[in-house]
């Protein structure tokens, strides 16, 4: 691979290290990695101060048990989607927004904690917002891959199984959620890699108890950790993806083959007038081709209700991108506003 004119080969291995254990121990990773903890540190510290990198908390698997997640896709006259894309970008539940190719302009991925608030946004803010002539909505019913679980692929097995490696005992679940998770949430949302005693500083509670409450709300689902970085200035790759109308006898094999995909980012099952979305990052689009080729054959029926590629991701799981890609500020998701 060859190296990247700002993130080097050792920057993207530590970026791989944490895509599989955001908060590991630099020790730990720079032993994978054949370098001291104190160099993986160092390196890490400079890619979040230049915005390169960073640790973002999202909503886990599990977060579709208590909240509610959709896709929306907006359409809207050229001459205000400068003005969209900003207005979009300061909606708290709109996690992700981003400029597509295809039959919509704007797809906007939301979470919120009640289906009244989630039907709210989208049938009276986004709908009033400048510009936009025409809403869909697509219900997530299903995960089948999260963002979360992609990979890089820089580490070799062996280094990914030393980074990943956990003698601990897994921590018990935690389902309850009051002002101090909410405290706790929101501090490590700025930060995914703050220490026990910065989160308890900060949020007035031991760090005992800030070890043990994020630990749980980790264990239990509710909300994962997700290395990101500016792809502008690492991995050379497109964003696209497809929608697609599969035949309910082959919709959950379909969405399981799909993430099962290394390339596959996202793949959910929806309720709309299409029921499977899939997004992959990728080197070159004929890969989609040849995805969607296997996939007719799996599931024969399916039809490709519309193609897209992302033109531009203005934010990403809360943090508001710049055009380079790097994370500029932060609107915190409200679901880690609670109690």
């Amino acid at each position: 691979m060859q190296e990247s004119a700002i993130l080097s080969e050792l920057d993207l291995a530590i970026i791989n290290a944490l895509q599989i254990r955001p908060r590991g121990e630099w020790s730990r990773i720079g032993a994978a990695l054949g370098i001291t903890g104190a160099t993986a540190a160092r390196h890490w510290e400079r890619l979040t101060r230049e915005r390169l990198a960073w640790i973002a908390t999202m909503p886990g698997p599990r977060f579709g048990d208590a909240g509610h997640t959709a896709h929306v896709f907006l359409s809207a006259s050229p001459s205000h989607h400068t003005e969209l894309a900003e207005r979009l970008c300061q909606e708290p539940a709109a996690a992700t927004v981003t400029r597509v190719t295809g039959g919509h302009d704007f797809r906007v991925d939301c979470f919120t904690g009640t289906q009244e608030s989630l039907d709210q946004i989208v049938s009276e803010r986004f709908s009033s917002l400048p510009g936009v002539m025409r809403t869909e909505t697509a219900y997530v019913t299903r995960v089948h891959r999260q963002s979360s679980s992609w990979r890089s692929g820089i580490l070799d097995q062996r280094q990914s199984r030393s980074v990943s490696a956990d003698s601990a005992a897994t921590p018990s679940r935690r389902t309850a959620f009051d002002a101090v998770d909410s405290a706790l949430l929101d501090a490590l949302g700025d930060d995914g890699r703050r220490s026990w005693a910065e989160l308890a500083a900060l949020c007035a509670v031991s760090p005992q108890t800030a070890r043990r409450r994020v630990e749980q709300h980790l264990a239990s689902g509710y909300l994962v950790l997700r290395c990101e970085f500016a792809t502008s200035a690492g991995l050379p790759v497109r964003e696209a993806s497809l929608i697609l109308n599969v035949p309910g006898r082959h919709l959950e094999a379909a969405g399981r083959y799909m993430a099962g995909l290394p390339d596959c980012r996202v793949s959910v099952e929806v309720f709309s007038v299409h029921n499977l979305v899939a997004t992959f990052w990728v080197h070159d689009l004929n890969e989609i081709h040849a995805y969607e080729r296997e996939l007719e054959a799996r599931a024969p029926g399916t039809v490709v209700f519309s193609r897209s590629v992302t033109l531009r991701t203005y934010k990403r799981v809360g943090h508001i991108l710049d055009r380079e890609g790097r994370s500029v500020g932060r609107v915190p998701l409200p679901m880690w506003r609670r109690g």
